[in-house]
């Protein structure tokens, strides 16, 4: 029996999005994909009722297009493409990035020669935990394209963003979309039994989430996921790391320490911002090294491919292999 922890918790949390996709993706779940639907975007019980799952890798308009994949991408009984995707965090460019996907999803719609009224809505639901706008209390905003009188210019783009940081847990509501949001970021037991009792439809929910929890295969994609992240974050501080060491060996002695002088000059611009911190940038070597093997220890036992490995550690294929015939 599992060790109940922060990281390993009673109920698999939908907040991951390998498992929100595994969750939604099951036929058997179809309804729950409907209610989800109709709560959150408000969409016709009619035009729900033939939803469909389509690949989420967009199509390129050309060969050397930056190819985009999605977490969830759907079609409704009208035509309407739905975009659904989990982002626990938002980067700098996350706005840019959602607009971009949304504005694929709506162009890519048609081929040389065919009209324009042939285009279906593109409809993008972004579900995160960090808040995307700092100003009012609102969890789930809707964002279209608008006259600057405020008179709606068309509705074929439109974007929701269901922000789970700004639910209020102090106090339970019977709104299908708060129910909702609270079940994607629920993680025990007492908890999703509270939501389940709020209705039929959601105690169905909550039961589908219950069997999700025991699967092993969904608890090792949700972890292999994590992993990755690390990795890509280690990775990412490896390069700012590898920056402020230019800088650091660049520059004199003061500007390795204080990131003042030539060292915060020439150095990265995060090495600058950050400073030349001697400590931290002599230990990161060992320290990385030994949150490698960690990693690819941890990824290997996922079996992930030795290159997708590679590219998120220090280590060489040759190495992984080595250490793969050794454990």
């Amino acid at each position: 029996m599992k060790e109940i922890t922060e990281q390993n918790p009673e109920i698999i949390p939908l907040v991951s999005d390998v498992v929100l996709k595994m969750y939604f993706e099951d036929s058997g779940n179809r309804p729950q994909l409907r209610q989800f639907l109709k709560a959150t975007l408000n969409l016709a019980d009619d035009d729900l009722l033939d939803i469909a799952v389509l690949n989420s890798e967009l199509l390129r308009d050309q060969a050397d297009d930056k190819g985009l994949t999605i977490d969830l991408l759907l079609k409704s009984k009208s035509g309407d493409f739905i975009h659904l995707e989990m982002q626990r965090k938002i980067h700098n460019f996350f706005k840019s990035r959602t607009q971009i996907y949304n504005a694929r999803i709506a162009g890519g719609q048609l081929k040389i020669g065919e009209d324009y009224c042939k285009v279906k809505r593109a409809i993008s639901l972004i579900i995160t935990e960090e808040k995307m706008f700092d100003d009012g209390d609102e969890y789930h905003e809707k964002i279209m394209m608008r006259r600057e009188n405020g008179q709606i210019f068309t509705d074929m783009q439109e974007i929701n963003i269901l922000d789970l940081s700004k639910v209020n847990k102090e106090k339970f509501e019977l709104d299908p979309k708060y129910l909702w949001a609270r079940l994607l970021k629920v993680t025990t037991k007492e908890e999703l039994n509270l939501i389940a009792e709020a209705s039929e439809e959601m105690e169905q929910a909550a039961e589908k989430l219950k069997d999700l929890s025991k699967n092993e295969k969904a608890w090792a994609r949700k972890i292999s996921r994590e992993n990755a992240e690390f990795a890509q974050r280690l990775h990412e501080q490896g390069v700012r790391d590898e920056g402020k060491e230019e800088g650091r060996i660049e520059g004199k002695e003061e500007g390795r320490i204080e990131g003042k002088e030539e060292g915060r000059i020439e150095g990265k611009e995060e090495g600058r911002i950050e400073g030349k911190e001697e400590g931290r940038i002599e230990g990161k070597e060992e320290g990385r090294d030994e949150r490698d093997l960690e990693i690819a220890k941890s990824m290997l036992a996922d079996d992930l491919p030795l290159m997708t490995i590679s590219k998120h550690t220090n280590l060489s294929v040759e190495e992984l292999e080595e250490l793969k015939k050794n454990n």
